[in-house]
């Protein structure tokens, strides 16, 4: 039995959450509004249908804006916006709350865990409360911050300039060790505890956060997390921003594998313009070529410094040889090694020579083999990093789920779950490919995902390669004017009709139709999701960011628990959160 419609799933949420809501839809995907005091109980009903994970909670402001009010089908100034998902069956529903300024909502945790950082990042930007959160705090921003940034009357450039920190610890607990220790205690003292602070600047943080163990011994018995170093404010940003000056922004997002956020965000454009169908089939495949290899990188940083973290330095240059190989196809394709910004809405800035062909070719079908396998010899049935890595930081199945897991964290917790074939976008239906799993759910488990994965990539670019179609790499239709496809500057200065073409590309940008869009890929880390609001400007009204690790992190805090300390490195090196990602 295939994939619901959204209009079957539509009639059946309308049926089984009946008196729950009090406006529906399908857009994007089905839609309800529900008050905030019923919010609790449609959660049930949705997990007792078998809706397993929030994707995404996030908040939106219409401030004055009466006809987003209109289109939302809302009277009140905020709205909390909820994506359910299921899985395996890629149903997902979308559930707008509506909140005034003042009012609470009540928390999700108790039903969907993985709320958790998504509640306090609301409240933390919003100022909007959860009551029944077990930890309702800032996230992102300093305790004793002034203003809540995404409020439209935020100004961009903030209220005054803020220097320093203030941040008190909250630790999660084991269950049998959760209390506070008295001061003074000998730490040589049985059962006496010490506080350790890790990052941010610590090697093996791998980015700026910040982590800090209470310890009985070497055991960690409490931990709490400290993010938001890297916080810059991007979704903020992005509200003064054209469309099109967006894409250099998903770059700064997981900059391991920046290609494969621009090509997500650029194909959300396209098919909420509905130019889909008419981008060259080259410029998609291009895509398709460019992004594998940004993943295959992306999963070579991750395994070679969790190794180097680990004690193995060896495998780093092995990996990192392959990695700046694959970099010298990006600066030759796009002009850029790391931060790429190398797709355009309607096709990509540049086609693939001879030369760059030929060397991808080289990349996929004899480094990628040799480095795999050499990697292959010294690590996977080493002693040494077998005992680090087995059942260390295990997470099953159905918590991996709850957390809000994707991507190759979910895959090694026994998940089948890849976007690219529950619900293929850029041509992947086109590629025969396989999605490697592991059942143990711990840092071996992802290890080996993610080595096995870089030969999926190999091969579905190998394909790619051998089909790559002559079509062009921009969209040929005028059917949308302010698709800036700029003509040669010869006719621009000599034909009225270049001239006009180009005036209206430049000046107006690109502007998709009024309401908002969702579109998420299987970046590096996971599902990356874009939720866009347009009203009808050269800039957005809001770009809602879901990024991979934010969710898959919050967990870390439960996988490390009652581990030794010299297993988190190994632990955090396995979910791979990039800082850029995770704080925005």
């Amino acid at each position: 039995m295939g994939r619901k419609t959204n209009q079957e799933i539509f009639e059946k949420i309308s049926l089984i959450c009946k008196g729950l809501f009090t406006k529906s839809r399908v857009r994007d995907i089905p839609e309800f509004v529900v008050p905030k005091e019923n919010i609790i109980e449609l959660e049930k009903r949705l997990k007792q249908d078998g809706f397993n994970m929030i994707l995404d909670l996030f908040g939106v402001d219409f401030y004055d804006n009466q006809k987003l009010k209109d289109y939302a089908e809302v009277n009140s100034r905020f709205a909390i916006i909820y994506h359910f998902l299921k899985i395996p069956d890629n149903e997902r529903i979308r559930v707008i709350v509506p909140v005034e300024d003042g009012e609470s909502v009540p928390s999700s945790c108790s039903l969907f865990i993985g709320a958790d950082w998504f509640e306090r990042e609301v409240f933390d930007l919003f100022g909007i409360k959860f009551d029944g959160h077990p930890d309702l705090r800032r996230i992102f921003l300093p305790e004793d911050y002034e203003g809540y940034p995404l409020r439209k009357d935020f100004p961009t450039k903030g209220v005054k300039e803020y220097i320093g920190t203030k941040y008190t610890p909250n630790f999660v607990r084991l269950k049998d060790r959760n209390k506070k220790h008295t001061e003074p205690l000998d730490p040589f003292e049985e059962g006496s505890r010490m506080v350790v602070n890790v990052g941010p600047t610590h090697p093996a943080t791998h980015g700026t956060f910040r982590m800090i163990f209470e310890l009985e011994g070497e055991d960690i018995v409490g931990v709490d997390l400290e993010i938001g170093y890297l916080h810059r404010g991007v979704e903020k940003n992005s509200e003064n921003m054209r469309w099109e000056d967006f894409i250099p922004m998903t770059d700064r997002l997981n900059y391991l594998s920046a290609y494969l956020n621009n090509m997500i965000y650029t194909e959300m454009i396209e098919r909420w313009c509905g130019i889909w169908d008419d981008v060259p089939a080259r410029a998609k495949f291009i895509r398709v070529i460019l992004g594998e290899l940004s993943r295959i990188a992306d999963h070579c940083v991750s395994i070679g410094t969790m190794a180097v973290d680990l004690g193995a330095l060896t495998p780093f240059w092995y990996l990192f040889r392959l990695r700046e190989e694959i970099y010298t196809v990006f600066e030759w394709a796009v002009g850029a090694r790391l931060t790429t910004s190398g797709t355009a809405f309607g096709g990509v800035r540049k086609d693939l020579d001879e030369k760059t062909i030929n060397h991808i070719n080289y990349i996929v079908d004899k480094l990628v083999p040799e480095v795999i396998r050499d990697v292959d010899g010294l690590l996977t049935k080493n002693r040494i990093f077998i005992d680090r890595t087995r059942g260390v930081g295990k997470i099953s199945a159905r918590d991996a789920i709850e957390w809000g897991f994707t991507g190759p964290s979910l895959r090694g917790s026994g998940v089948a779950w890849d976007i690219r074939k529950v619900a293929p976008y850029g041509l992947y239906e086109e590629f025969d490919f396989d999605v490697p799993v592991a059942t143990e759910g711990d840092v071996y488990s992802r290890y080996l995902v993610r080595m096995e994965e870089m030969l999926q990539s190999a091969r579905i670019v190998k394909q790619a390669l051998k089909n790559l179609p002559d079509d062009g790499i921009m969209i040929k239709s005028d059917k949308f004017a302010n698709i800036p496809r700029l003509p040669e500057k010869k006719y621009v200065y000599t034909q009225i009709e270049p001239l006009i073409h180009h005036f209206k590309g430049m000046v107006e940008g690109v502007v998709p139709p009024f309401g908002w869009y969702y579109f998420g890929g299987e970046a590096a880390n996971g599902e990356l999701g874009y939720f866009a609001i347009s009203y009808g400007k050269r800039t957005p009204w809001r770009i809602r960011i879901r990024p991979p690790c934010f969710a898959i992190y919050q967990a870390f805090r439960h996988m490390v628990l009652g581990h030794k300390l010299a297993d988190f490195v190994a632990v955090l090196g396995s979910i791979n959160v990039i800082a850029g990602e995770l704080d925005r």
